[in-house]
């Protein structure tokens, strides 16, 4: 399944916002998808980008990378169910490293055991 990434700034419309709702309405990370968007909002202020998955058009898979200078923390990672198991998490966090080595980030750290998982199956850690 071809997916595209994109990283984000800010949360652009409110045809990403409900996407983005509707994804993270699935995450336990949080008490619901407004939460999730909420504390992405304030969290984009602060040296934190969104990198989202897509497939026609559609998100996919999102997933935070907070930090300054040579790090970065990869976090809050949630695929869609009808995704899950299909490489997708492996293949979003795989393209948030690319991207982010191309800025001059050297070191990764997780935010949880499915980001290390993926780290580590990249050798990223």
């Amino acid at each position: 399944m071809p997916i595209n990434v994109h990283a984000k700034t800010s949360i652009e419309n409110d045809e990403v916002r409900t996407q983005l709702e509707r994804l993270y309405d699935t995450s336990p990370e949080f008490a619901d998808g407004k939460d999730a968007t909420a504390q992405l909002e304030q969290n984009l202020q602060q040296y934190t980008l969104l990198y989202i998955a897509e497939f026609n058009t559609k998100i996919i898979g999102a997933v935070w990378c907070t930090g300054q200078a040579e790090t970065r923390t990869i976090e809050n990672i949630v695929i869609h169910s009808a995704n899950r198991g299909r490489g997708v998490a492996e293949r979003l966090v795989s393209e948030v490293c690319r991207m982010e080595e191309e800025k001059g980030v050297t070191t990764f750290i997780p935010g949880c055991g499915a980001i290390r998982r993926c780290l580590e199956g990249l050798n990223k850690l």
